[in-house]
């Protein structure tokens, strides 16, 4: 059976300059790239080498990889016009490895700039993209599966740029028109992400963060909000790798990053409140105790608001995946206590997702999120 290969949009989340008039709820706004590949070109297939040494009584096994360049993975996809950017002036070639558990992360290279590829959103050509490629191998040899294997998937990985100075819950690959395209070959997945251009941003430390987890995980890791630098949590239980992500600091203009975060905080409020008229109508129409009796709860977590009254949480049903914010205010009246009147509601072809808020008396708020099967 042939892969299946995937190339999917990320779904947009709320910037922090937005907050949610009382009246409405949070949506997750879901815009979905498909781009069908046909006739994909094959590429040179490079074996898995395993040599075992062995001294005295002892032996040690390891295993050896050669990896798909980056252009090679450009090809993979259909894109001439972005493989030629992998080989010219502007990308940056990287050979940089970390571990954890049975998984090794490895950073293969960047193209950041204009023109690179034909990318549309709203039907709008976006000229100014940044492209990165990254392999992951099982360190024992063992293949990872192909994309049309059931098992493909189950281990998720989260991969996303990350900016000093932006609290990264807020601007990651979800937030900044990003996508990602997988393909598995010779037993080594490889993934080629894709975002808005944050070359712009080259005069403040750029990172690239590898989790095993569906959204940005924000326990994974550490933001100073004083120096704006991120790190590891070290306390953290799974995987959150974080690579230095060297684009050309030459490149960098503060104008230009400036306007682009005006720009993006603009167009989410307004998709925002595009479909909160909808929505209002979807919430008072529907009745949390019907929810509660008669849908299936997906999770049910207890969470603290942050220094700003923010809520995050994020979910996976059979439904779709669904990750976001809503400030305390949005949801109660002031020292309110009980279930909120304001639901957050998504609907797809199969059914529906509800998330519910209950606050506790000391200010905790319960997020449960239910689903129905059409």
């Amino acid at each position: 059976m042939e892969d299946k290969e995937l190339d999917q949009l990320l779904k947009n989340a709320l910037s922090k300059d937005f907050e949610l008039d009382d009246k409405l709820n949070t949506k997750i706004l879901q815009k979905v790239r498909e781009n069908e590949m046909k006739d994909v070109r094959k590429i040179r297939r490079f074996p898995i080498v395993a040599a075992i040494c062995c001294a005295l009584f002892c032996c040690t096994a390891f295993a050896a990889w050669k990896y798909l360049t980056p252009k090679d993975v450009a090809i993979e996809y259909g894109d001439k016009q972005l493989a030629a950017a992998f080989e010219g002036n502007d990308a940056i070639l990287m050979d940089e490895s970390k571990t954890y558990d049975e998984y090794t992360v490895k950073l293969l290279g960047a193209v950041s700039g204009q023109n690179l590829t034909n990318f549309c959103t709203d039907g709008q050509v976006v000229s100014e993209r940044t492209y990165a490629v990254v392999a992951i191998a099982k360190t024992d040899g063992t293949p990872m599966p192909k994309t049309s294997d059931d098992d493909y998937g189950k281990d998720p990985f989260f991969i996303s740029p990350l900016i000093q100075g932006l609290n990264p819950q807020q601007y990651n690959i979800m937030t900044m028109n990003g996508g990602y395209f997988d393909i598995v070959r010779e037993g080594i997945m490889y993934r080629m992400i894709e975002c808005d251009n944050i070359q712009i941003f080259a005069d403040h430390a750029l990172y690239l963060c590898v989790s095993n987890s569906t959204f940005y995980e924000g326990d994974a890791y550490q933001y100073n909000e004083k120096t704006g630098d991120i790190s590891v949590n070290e306390s953290y239980k799974g995987m959150n790798l974080l690579f230095d992500f060297p684009l050309n600091k030459d490149k960098g203009n503060k104008e230009a990053a400036q306007e682009y975060l005006k720009e993006l905080s603009d167009a989410q409020e307004a998709d925002a409140q595009e479909g909160s008229n909808e929505e209002e109508e979807a919430v008072q129409n529907v009745d949390i105790n019907e929810i509660m009796n008669h849908w299936t709860l997906v999770s049910k977590e207890k969470v603290t608001p942050d220094q700003d009254e923010r809520i995050y949480y994020s979910y996976k049903t059979s439904n779709g995946s669904g990750e976001g914010f809503i400030t305390v205010d949005a949801l109660f009246e002031k020292d309110e206590i009980g279930y909120s009147k304001n639901l957050s509601i998504s609907e797809s072809d199969t059914g529906q997702n509800t998330v519910i808020y209950y606050r506790d008396e000391k200010g905790d708020v319960t997020v449960s999120v239910y689903e129905t099967v059409k």
